[in-house]
């Protein structure tokens, strides 16, 4: 009887375990944050940006995120990190990027690409990316 009592206590307390997960899910990257483009790289060179050219990107860390840019787009999205220095980014309007990315001090590079020939470049804003 002692058995089945001891079985049946384990069985609810791993069930009570699993049930209390949280669906939030923290991510701890480098990539947290809000970054704004301060340059381009065409071809292995990198150009200043034209005037009133911006764009932003906030990744958050429970995995969502918000681009914007001079239009005044602003475009949420999902962020998964997909092995050593890729990010594919699900955004709301169902536009999909699956990007490369490195770090030069408080610069973030973003590439369509393995080549890196062609990129954006980051600042780092300096706002947390804690989602609230």
């Amino acid at each position: 009887m002692k058995k089945i009592y001891a079985l049946m206590t384990l069985v609810t307390l791993s069930l009570a375990l699993n049930s209390c997960g949280d669906d939030w899910e923290y991510y701890n990257s480098d990539l947290l944050g809000t970054w704004e483009k301060v340059s381009v790289i065409e071809n292995g060179r990198e150009y200043d940006l034209l005037a009133g050219e911006y764009e932003e990107y906030t990744f958050y860390d429970n995995g969502t995120g918000v681009y914007r840019n001079e239009f005044g787009t602003r475009v949420g999205f999902d962020w998964y990190e997909r092995g050593y220095r890729k990010v594919e980014m699900l955004f709301d309007d169902g536009l999909n990027e699956y990007l490369y990315y490195e770090f030069e001090g408080n610069y973030l590079i973003l590439y369509e690409d393995s080549s890196r020939r062609d990129g954006r470049v980051f600042r780092y804003a300096g706002r947390s990316g804690r989602y609230y």
